[in-house]
């Protein structure tokens, strides 16, 4: 019997190899909130608990905290080597991009007082009111430039902004990306920050693109 051989070109053999490699995004979901997004696969997620207790304010076993928890999940992707809660929210620089997200359920008194500048303001003071107060409490952060402002309806029953910034950390100029959306009550409120340096911003504006545009909320 003549068998014959299955010759397999090597650009295709190089093309299956690369298949299965790993993976270019890791896909972070709340299941439960209906709330997507993907980071690349080299970022690393920031410890979990210290996340938690840097968003709550409290120790993680703390009666505030467990409270705080029914409330609110978020989770952070950090692209330097040693990821910290630190680069989250701090006033230091970050020279590679950073990744945060939350749902939140809003109380309602919180929801009374939900509008787009609140949203706008919803991590760092970005409108004219927000920033002259922060100044007044003895703010550091200077340089302020606004290089994006919308208005967003991502799909019916979300409605929210989103603003890219720039401040001045000492020293640095740094950008900040940053979603917020609410339900038509506002009884949830939904956001991804993303941060780092002016010049990584710039260099990095692909990668940091593609994170900003998966952010997918199902209400």
């Amino acid at each position: 019997m003549l068998v014959k051989r299955l010759v397999i070109p090597f650009a295709a053999v190089a093309l299956l190899v690369g298949a299965c490699g790993a993976p270019q995004y890791e896909y972070v979901k709340n299941s439960e909130q209906q709330t997507y997004f993907k980071v690349p696969s080299s970022w690393s997620k920031v410890d979990q608990k210290a996340l938690d207790q840097w968003a709550a304010g409290a120790d993680p076993d703390s009666a505030t905290a467990k409270i705080r928890d029914q409330l609110m999940w978020t989770v952070a992707y950090d692209a330097d080597d040693e990821p910290a809660v630190s680069h989250v929210y701090g006033l230091f620089p970050t020279p590679e991009p950073v990744a945060w997200a939350k749902v939140e359920r809003l109380l309602p008194e919180q929801s009374d007082g939900v509008s787009f500048d609140a949203l706008r303001n919803a991590v760092m003071p970005v409108t004219e009111d927000a920033r002259e107060a922060a100044a007044a409490a003895g703010s550091t952060l200077t340089d302020f430039e606004l290089l994006k402002d919308d208005v967003i309806t991502p799909e019916k029953g979300l409605h929210g902004v989103r603003v890219v910034f720039n401040y001045a950390l000492l020293g640095q100029l740094h950008t900040f990306d940053l979603t917020a959306l609410v339900n038509d009550d506002a009884s949830l409120l939904y956001m991804l920050f993303l941060r780092c340096s002016a010049g990584c911003y710039a260099d990095r504006m692909d990668e940091i693109q593609e994170v900003v545009t998966s952010f997918t909320v199902r209400s």
